[in-house]
């Protein structure tokens, strides 16, 4: 994850762990100090810079629509699975009021498919 320098500066982090811990913090309602604990850094300060540091990298977010647009895509995918649901049920229940006018009536409804018209 980090690679201390040589002459005993600062520890050098990759892009990709500067990355995640700045879309957390963003994303989520943790803080400096607790995303530090989380990813073993040493205090809020360093989380503060990635923090810093991804703002400059990607002003407009672009990085951070990925994670959005999965929990996004968690809401609509239950929200879908619903309305298919509804829309299943409603299919039926006008297939089954179809089938009932059909037979009280003693007419064909729905139209068939396949044969053709006379041609007068």
């Amino acid at each position: 994850m980090n690679t201390p320098n040589k002459q005993g500066r600062a520890p050098i982090y990759e892009s990709s762990l500067k990355i995640a811990v700045a879309r957390e913090y963003l994303t989520s309602n943790l803080g400096y100090g607790k995303l530090a604990q989380k990813y073993g850094l040493n205090g809020g300060s360093v989380v503060r810079e990635f923090v810093k540091w991804y703002n400059k990298r990607y002003p407009q977010g672009h990085e951070l629509q990925p994670q959005q647009t999965i929990e996004s895509k968690r809401i609509s995918d239950k929200q879908g699975y619903k309305a298919l649901q509804e829309a299943n049920l409603k299919i039926e229940a006008l297939e089954t009021l179809i089938e009932i006018a059909q037979k009280e009536l003693g007419i064909d409804i729905v139209k068939k498919f396949g044969t053709k018209q006379s041609m007068k």
